[in-house]
């Protein structure tokens, strides 16, 4: 099953200081289709439409479902999967601008509470997908896109005045936390269980069986399937050939990334990469 995706990304043509629209995208995801880690530069704000997953950041997992939103703030190394039985789609915008920390601390979202419910998901779809017919570059468009960047920031505080439910959280050892940091900066290495137990001095199988414990797959898996999320984030969203994303991605060659990725996804990259709906091409920090 292919992941279903759009996105649109804006490079903007005016100064925009206090709060304004990035990038914007809608997900239909796989099972256990994965995101990250990964870092961005501006706030991103995930609602959940359909399905459910969990969101990590730093030692904190939140297992989430539909009719909630998970706030990704910038610079901070993440990592979200679909369920395997039910898996989510969503959609997202990425707001910048140094009102943003006020706005969303106003509405109780600060990094001890980073997931919310939503009163109506819908609304949210509704708005990121009147976007997507605003990619032309020109000032109306633009000022548009800000617009609707003030449209989803207004459906948060209606959604966020209602009474909150309990959102389920664990928190992961503290060994496994680490090890996802080492993976997420190394993961285009040549990166190993005994090369990650020895740089957190503990002994490999103890860590496999943590990892197995709060990640729910092996740290092998867990690595390939990073490598080829970044690939399929790759593939859909910039221009680097097969052969350079095999490279960025850790593998040995093109024919190695392309092999991997097709006993994977089921497809090549390349008609992978046709499949995929994109308006404008992103480039992702630390990817």
């Amino acid at each position: 099953m292919m992941e279903e995706s759009i996105f649109l990304l804006k490079k903007l043509n005016n100064v925009y200081t206090d709060y304004y629209f990035s990038y914007c995208g809608f997900a239909k995801t796989e099972s256990k289709h994965s995101f990250g880690p990964a870092i961005r530069d501006q706030y991103l704000i995930h609602i959940i439409l359909e399905g459910e997953g969990y969101y990590s950041i730093k030692n904190q997992k939140y297992y989430l479902s539909k009719g909630q939103g998970f706030v990704i703030p910038p610079n901070v190394s993440t990592f979200y999967q679909a369920d395997e039985k039910n898996p989510w789609s969503y959609v997202w915008m990425g707001i910048g601008g140094k009102n943003v920390d006020h706005y969303l601390e106003y509405l109780g979202i600060n990094n001890d509470h980073l997931a919310f419910d939503v009163i109506n998901s819908n609304d949210f779809k509704a708005t990121v997908f009147e976007c997507f017919a605003y990619e032309q570059d020109d000032l109306i468009n633009e000022i548009v896109l800000q617009k609707q960047a003030y449209k989803f920031l207004e459906l948060l505080v209606k959604s966020l005045a209602i009474p909150k439910q309990e959102i389920i959280t664990k928190k992961m050892n503290p060994y496994v936390s680490q090890a996802l940091e080492i993976i997420s900066k190394q993961a285009h290495k040549n990166i190993s269980i005994g090369s990650l137990s020895e740089q957190l001095s503990i002994n490999p199988s103890y860590l496999s069986r943590l990892f197995k414990a709060d990640i729910g797959s092996s740290i092998k898996e867990y690595i390939n399937e990073i490598r080829l999320n970044i690939g399929n984030d790759l593939l859909s969203s910039t221009d680097y050939s097969i052969h350079e994303i095999s490279e960025l991605t850790g593998f040995t060659s093109s024919q190695t990334f392309s092999k991997a990725f097709k006993q994977s996804r089921g497809v090549t990259p390349s008609a992978y990469r046709k499949n995929r709906i994109g308006i404008g091409k992103m480039r992702l920090k630390n990817r």
